[in-house]
């Protein structure tokens, strides 16, 4: 398991590129809904808070219980940028 610094380093990473991809749909993507584009941008903002802030709450002292808190951290991470993603792509079709 990585440690909590380069975690939350890689969370901030992903939540800035997600933060890059509304900059470029706002400003270059003709037609799109910019309340719904600033809908996301939220959803974004929420995700980084929320995930910054489970990282520093470990599961227990157990090494198996704090290993399966981080991997299911690392998998509710996944889900949540997957459905900002589709969220994302379903402004710019419309």
């Amino acid at each position: 398991m990585a440690n909590k610094r380069n975690l939350k380093k890689e969370i901030n990473a992903i939540t800035a590129a997600l933060i890059g991809e509304y900059l470029l749909t706002s400003e270059f993507i003709h037609g799109v809904d910019i309340e719904k584009a600033n809908l996301v941008l939220g959803k974004v903002m929420d995700l980084r808070q929320e995930f910054v802030a489970r990282v520093g709450a470990n599961g227990g002292k157990d090494s198996k219980q704090v290993k399966a808190y981080y991997k299911q951290l690392k998998n509710d991470f996944n889900v949540k940028v997957d459905e900002i993603i589709s969220d994302f792509e379903a402004i710019t079709k419309e």
